[in-house]
């Protein structure tokens, strides 16, 4: 069943306004207790970024295959060097083995995975297409260096804007679930390895925002919300007033703010397309070709009392300054840049307590 709905706003430069729904994963993977999977032996990594990747097909449809296999990677065979290891087909949204020889369907494997295999090879995050060259940038708050990467813009006085080529990893970690404070943050899986390793933090929305932890719950401008949005910091006259480009600083560092919708609009080259390929990053999804190294590093997603992380290597969310309103039903959310393998959103919505990824622009 259906544990969450993403839909479109009817706010101004929206980029959709279709609606997706996600299912329960259980991709999640708990790290071994004695942490031998942090090693980097090759029964450890994922293979995701294999050239011996092909087409894919039912086993239904390939007499060369046995039934009992499910789906497979059509003439695709592993060496015995990869054996062991681990593929994730987007498209399919399905992970495959090596095994025997054969990229097999997980789910029909007669290996049993350890969780290391959710430990990923990071070492191509920031290879481009396109070659474009990387900026640094330290966290005087925490020594943090994260990596930049400049885009022109061309927008009034604006000539570029030059944002965070990773997602933003400050703070603590806390387990999921717990109360946000300040200079918290949730990782995957109550697992270092993620914050440490590229996907960075998770957070929830006032977190991210430096408001009150009330304002998860509740609408900005109310009684138990009194944070706002200072639009004014808006740079560009011609879209004043609006959550287009504001610069709200929130979690982000001085002299930065919250990635808006349209500077994700400028990373995305202006483009309307529901095509997230375009913008996705080499680990994982294969393909760089902004340089914006995009991860797919899921969500923690809150049901009541349960808090538990989903859609590892499937979808990527990162909170925008501003609010996604429902007016038929009073439903106020967190606004979301929500990016698949096959489909982006600039304009989605997600409950204000769930923790999701953020990234960070300069200041202009």
């Amino acid at each position: 069943d259906p544990i969450g709905e993403i839909s479109s706003s009817s706010n101004e430069d929206l980029g959709s306004s279709s609606s997706v729904a996600e299912k329960k994963s259980s991709s999640s993977v708990k790290p071994d207790s004695n942490g031998s999977q942090k090693s980097s032996s090759s029964d450890k990594k994922n293979n995701s970024s294999s050239s011996e990747g092909g087409d894919y097909s039912s086993s239904g449809t390939n007499d060369n295959r046995s039934s009992s296999s499910g789906y497979v990677l059509r003439d695709s065979l592993c060496s015995s060097d990869y054996e062991g290891w681990t593929q994730y087909i987007p498209q399919l949204q399905q992970e495959f083995i090596c095994e025997n020889g054969r990229w097999i369907l997980m789910s029909s494997s007669s290996v049993t995975p350890s969780s290391s295999s959710k430990y990923y090879d990071m070492s191509r995050l920031f290879v481009n297409e396109k070659g474009y060259s990387y900026g640094e940038f330290t966290d005087p708050r925490d020594g943090q260096v994260y990596k930049t990467l400049r885009f022109e813009f061309g927008f009034g006085d604006v000539d570029s804007i030059t944002i965070f080529a990773q997602n933003l990893n400050y703070g603590k970690m806390i387990p999921g679930g717990t109360q946000m404070t300040d200079s918290t943050k949730f990782c995957y899986d109550d697992d270092p390895w993620y914050c440490d390793n590229g996907f960075g933090g998770l957070y929830t929305w006032a977190t991210v925002m430096n408001f009150p932890a009330a304002c998860d719950s509740f609408a900005m401008g109310s009684v138990e919300c009194p944070g706002t949005i200072d639009l004014t910091r808006n740079q560009i006259p011609l879209l004043s007033n609006s959550l287009s480009y504001v610069l709200h600083q929130g979690i982000c560092p001085d002299g930065w703010h919250v990635m808006s919708q349209g500077e994700w609009a400028v990373a995305m080259r202006y483009s309307g397309s529901r095509d997230g390929a375009s913008y996705l990053g080499a680990v994982l999804w294969g393909s760089n070709q902004r340089g914006f190294s995009l991860l797919p590093a899921g969500k923690l997603h809150s049901d009541g009392p349960h808090s538990y992380y989903i859609n590892m290597d499937k979808s990527a969310y990162h909170w925008l300054p501003g609010e996604y309103k429902n007016e038929e039903n009073g439903y106020v959310g967190g606004l979301v840049a929500y990016v698949t393998y096959d489909h982006l959103t600039r304009g989605a919505g997600e409950e204000k307590f769930y923790g999701l990824s953020i990234r960070c622009t300069k200041d202009y």
